[in-house]
């Protein structure tokens, strides 16, 4: 697994390396690379990606387990350029019939969707009974795609969420723990704070440091939730 990982960082988006990515953004996707790496050997049959822009995890998921792949966004935006998705939807009716697909993959997503309620019930809709609901959220992130940003999720809100849907079950951790929190706590400072002649000059150090901390983080001290925790986002796996 990590050999497969390795080799799709060279083509995940761009080049998943701290001298051209933003610190921060680097961070995020190496947390978020690892969530799904863990989906991988789960998938088969049928998958959905909602609300899948580029789809950057297709070829990293797609095995001969994998019947069909499909992928779903919002009317044409600013991510579909050499990508399209396979159908558009309204936001608010998955255009699929109920119990159709396997696996709903969701990243970066819940926190957009206002009535949460509404749309894990929507989701539950096409899976079929025994399907996974695969989704990661933000624990620490600048607002972003205003005003259509609404939520930062603990681990106990989404636990509660998942049981008033009626789901089967849920499993919940976190994409990083207490060092992966302040490391990128540090990169978004440095670069929403310093002007852009700093940044150049500093970048190698506080990216150094940054690595520095995501190798001390380890994130499964952070189960169960309890008090005094900080983690840097969440993914997990719900069962219809």
């Amino acid at each position: 697994m990590k050999k497969d990982i390795k080799k799709y960082k060279k083509e995940w988006f761009i080049d998943l390396k701290p001298e051209i990515l933003p610190i921060s953004v680097y961070i995020i996707r190496k947390s978020l690379l690892a969530a799904v790496a863990e989906l991988k050997p789960k998938l088969n049959g049928k998958v959905l990606d909602l609300a899948c822009g580029i789809m950057p995890y297709k070829e990293f998921l797609m095995s001969d387990k994998i019947e069909n792949y499909v992928g779903i966004d919002l009317e044409p935006s600013e991510y579909h350029h050499d990508v399209k998705p396979d159908f558009y939807w309204n936001g608010m009716e998955i255009p699929l019939e109920d119990s159709s697909v396997d696996f709903v993959l969701a990243t970066e997503f819940l926190e957009h969707y206002f009535d949460t309620a509404t749309i894990l019930e929507e989701i539950k809709r096409v899976l079929k009974p025994g399907g996974i609901f695969f989704f990661t959220v933000p624990g620490i992130w600048p607002l972003h795609e205003e005003p259509y940003d609404y939520h930062r999720f603990t681990p106990f809100a989404l636990e509660e969420h998942f049981k008033r849907a009626q789901y089967t079950s849920s499993v919940i951790k976190p994409l990083g723990g207490f060092y992966y929190h302040f490391a990128l706590s540090i990169a978004l400072f440095f670069e929403f704070r310093f002007s852009k002649k700093y940044r150049n000059i500093m970048k190698p150090f506080v990216s150094v440091f940054a690595n520095f901390l995501i190798k001390k983080d380890n994130k499964s001290q952070q189960l169960p939730f309890k008090n005094g925790q900080m983690y840097s986002g969440l993914y997990g796996f719900a069962t219809k």
